[in-house]
């Protein structure tokens, strides 16, 4: 083979490989899940070798299809890094055919320009493979009947049937698109800043709380995310993601019935001082925990004892709030000091990597236990400590701070256990809850009549996140930076 046969073939190769790196990543992205539960479900002792192998193979072989992540993936990178080549060529053909000036195609200007469009281009299009299939009837199921966006969608539910979809829906891709944007605004306000920050240096008016902000905001992101989040999670739980709130509920350990009774409350179902026919939900459990019954009984206690808050450690706040510490630090490090170990284990060549391991297993510990421990003490400071003795009790009832304005109380106050953690993980940690976060109050399905508003902002996004990691991957932030730029380079 000639020199120059071979400098194509290497040239081709070279093209493919960003493509081979972002099918194989969304491939493992989109079948690591799927893999641990089918390996939960093979364990049953009642399936045969020959369903166990049936169904691993399925579940490793059902990402291999046209319309699947890995696909979109492949077609998203291959787009942007292939039509930038030909865009420019045929630039080039277009200046030599009407003889225009002699100047150099290979502006940083023009480069931009064409790795935007080409992006842009590449998102617009593959973002309909997502698409293509339809709307299962049980996601939409799962939405409660007071949904406002599934409501306007597909009308009032009869006789309390499931909801009967008149028109088509779609919104298989919203998390995706929430993911884009929210790294597309970061991107943003990062090069903003960075703008002013070089504006302010030149002219000796960079300040110390100028450079304490970027910290803070990144702090303040997770605080307010965090507190949607967790609001969601008490009233609207449909909202968020099977797994993110079975996972909350496991760190919480709180009992359901007290979390159905805070519901209730809110939805005026649960009244302090009239006998609405609520007292058997919270009486079952001062049966069980060995309480009066009155407690229980909300026409006649009011408000709720904060004891039956605790469950069962004890009438002092703050005796709760360290019981909370340290059981949800004890749950945490047992999942976080093996994974911090797994992770760096090729790197475990020295006490020093072993000890950095494990304090920073330790710190995310912290963080998560102060986490828990502060939502639950501000519940108890709202409710019965400095609520009412800040706020009469004509003005704010009982009712009223436990219809919501206790539990925004903590929600408002958990966020901020994030400063225990490191500048960098503060980052990573609120990038990753921010899309959660929007996911929350953004409609999940929607008339399709609307999808080119959501293919749109994915487009517009998508292009710059991907322009912006070729031209300069140290702006896009934390791991996904890493990752993009690796997959592009």
């Amino acid at each position: 083979m000639n020199p120059v046969a071979i400098r194509y073939h290497r040239s081709r190769v070279q093209a493919l490989k960003p493509i081979l790196r972002a099918y194989a990543l969304g491939y493992l992205s989109s079948t690591t899940p799927r893999l641990i539960s089918c390996l939960r479900r093979i364990q049953d002792s009642k399936l045969s070798n020959k369903d166990r192998l049936k169904e691993l193979l399925q579940t490793l072989t059902s990402a291999f299809r046209f319309e699947s992540f890995p696909t979109f993936c492949a077609l998203l990178i291959g787009g942007s890094t292939l039509a930038p080549p030909l865009l420019l060529r045929y630039l080039d053909h277009v200046r030599r055919k009407f003889k225009l000036s002699n100047t150099s195609l290979y502006t940083s200007q023009l480069m931009r320009f064409v790795r935007f469009v080409s992006a842009f281009l590449s998102a617009w299009f593959s973002f309909q493979l997502l698409n293509k299939r339809p709307i299962r009837p049980q996601s939409v199921h799962r939405l409660s009947a007071d949904d406002a966006s599934l409501q306007s969608a597909i009308g009032p539910p009869k006789n309390d049937s499931p909801p009967s979809t008149s028109v088509q829906l779609v919104g298989r891709s919203m998390d995706l698109t929430l993911f884009s944007l929210t790294r597309a605004a970061d991107l943003m306000v990062c090069m903003v800043w960075l703008q002013w920050k070089r504006w302010r240096k030149a002219r000796n008016h960079w300040t110390w709380a100028e450079r304490v902000a970027p910290k803070l905001a990144n702090s303040g992101l997770f605080a307010g995310s965090a507190a949607i989040v967790m609001w969601a999670w008490f009233y609207m739980p449909e909202r968020l993601p099977r797994s993110y709130e079975k996972w909350i509920g496991e760190v919480a350990k709180v009992d359901s019935r007290l979390i159905e009774a805070l519901r209730r409350a809110r939805r005026g179902i649960l009244v302090y001082g009239k006998d609405t026919g609520q007292a058997p939900l919270l009486q079952s459990m001062c049966r069980e925990y060995g309480w009066p019954l009155d407690w229980g009984d909300p026409s006649r206690t009011v408000p709720i004892p904060c004891e039956m808050v605790h469950m069962g450690y004890g009438p002092s706040c703050e005796k709760h709030a360290v019981s909370r510490f340290t059981r949800t630090f004890k749950y945490a490090c047992a999942t976080y000091i093996p994974l911090q170990i797994l992770l760096r284990l090729r790197k475990l060549k020295s006490m020093s990597s072993l000890k950095h391991a494990l304090i920073t297993a330790l710190r995310s510990s912290a963080f998560l236990a102060s986490f828990v421990s502060i939502f639950y003490y501000s519940v108890c400071l709202a409710r019965t400590r400095l609520g009412p003795k800040t706020f009469a009790r004509d003005t704010i009832t009982p009712l009223m701070w436990d219809s919501g304005l206790c539990v925004g109380a903590g929600c408002l106050m958990c966020g901020w256990s994030i400063l225990i953690e490191s500048a960098q993980r503060r980052q990573e940690i609120a990038l990753f809850v921010a899309p959660r976060a929007a996911a929350t109050v953004m409609p999940r399905f929607y008339d399709k009549k609307y999808q080119y508003r959501e293919r749109f902002a994915f487009a517009i996004s998508a292009a710059a996140l991907l322009a912006c990691a070729q031209e300069c991957p140290e702006m896009v932030r934390g791991v996904f930076g890493r990752i993009a730029a690796g997959v592009l380079s």
